[in-house]
């Protein structure tokens, strides 16, 4: 992305223009009201952070906006779970990433990216979930929700979307899948111990929560859609020598017909009904992109991939508004 010239200031109604006092008398961290900012980004994850230090290494004038806290989707990962990638992977523009261990469990990670954003000195707005994206002239008006339903518009020449996938799950589009007993997330074993669980899926995720569970004394069935488990080549004997001893049940080429209070029903390859009694359904089903606020500002997206249509410089079709991180792969 090309520099841009410097911020050319808009008048704005409030003391200061990092700061607007909430009806609470708190002070709300709104950094960039009131100017023409070169780089709006929407998002804070890791991606997010980045594309930040790149574009204020540039001398670029950024603020990045995100609906949570500084990586708020790394939040929904299990709470004690170690990264599989190694510190060097995961370190942001040169930022050492220092532990004890090769893998960094959540709560370092997360540390980590604090500190990044505090020792750069990056402006970030926190819980302010972007709603509408509306160009003007050569400027993108920019508002965002705050969590008691009040708005307030950003202006940028340039606009980045780093949002991710990972907040939305894939649904299963069954009847009864939106039972008080079924989630997409799964934070810890405590709250299944002792009770009949159903794990949907056969990828990493399914296939180290059934252990897991199994191993916390959770009666475990998994039930997946193909024959076998797409994980780490070293989980897969582990979690298919549980199967074959029957410490954990499997239904493999199976599909959910529907999920009721006290037991799921099946469709085996077969064609048969069979009905599985449980308390709670993890539902493991992967995740994929929300792109409807993409699309609104007119960008176009491969509607069977979900990829943004993108240049080399990750520049959508519509001129200045660009993609970064995860979102790019659809």
């Amino acid at each position: 992305m090309p520099p841009r010239a410097h911020p050319v200031p808009i008048p704005c109604p409030h003391a200061s223009p990092c700061d607007k006092i909430s009806g609470g008398g708190i002070p709300l961290k709104n950094y960039g009201i009131g100017e023409a900012l070169d780089v709006l980004v929407i998002g804070a994850g890791p991606a997010a952070l980045g594309t930040l230090h790149e574009a204020q290494a540039m001398g670029l004038r950024a603020v990045a906006i995100d609906k949570g806290p500084v990586c708020g989707a790394l939040l929904k990962h299990p709470t004690y779970m170690r990264w599989f990638s190694t510190t060097d992977k995961l370190e942001l523009a040169g930022f050492p990433l220092l532990i004890n261990e090769k893998n960094p469990t959540r709560r370092e990670y997360l540390q980590y990216c604090r500190a990044f954003v505090n020792y750069f000195g990056l402006e970030v707005v926190t819980y302010r979930e972007v709603v509408a994206i509306v160009k003007a002239d050569d400027i993108f008006n920019v508002t965002a929700r705050d969590m008691y339903g009040r708005d307030a518009t950003w202006q940028a020449r340039n606009v980045v979307f780093s949002t991710g996938f990972y907040d939305s799950p894939r649904a299963l589009e069954v009847p009864g899948a939106d039972l008080p007993k079924v989630t997409h997330r799964y934070s810890e074993t405590h709250f299944y111990a002792d009770h009949d669980v159903m794990v949907i899926g056969a990828g990493s995720s399914a296939a180290e929560i059934a252990l897991e569970l199994f191993r916390a004394g959770t009666n475990v069935t998994v039930v997946m859609r193909s024959d076998r488990f797409h994980t780490k080549y070293w989980v897969e004997p582990d979690i298919e020598n549980r199967i074959k001893e029957g410490s954990i049940h499997a239904y493999r080429k199976c599909e959910i017909v529907e999920i009721r209070m006290d037991d799921v029903l099946l469709k085996t390859e077969k064609g048969e009904e069979v009905a599985v009694p449980n308390d709670f359904v993890l539902a493991m089903t992967g995740y994929e992109p929300d792109t409807s606020l993409l699309e609104s500002t007119g960008a176009e997206v491969e509607q069977t991939t979900g990829k943004p249509v993108l240049t080399e410089a990750h520049e959508t079709t519509v001129p200045g508004i660009y993609v970064a991180g995860t979102l790019c792969a659809g």
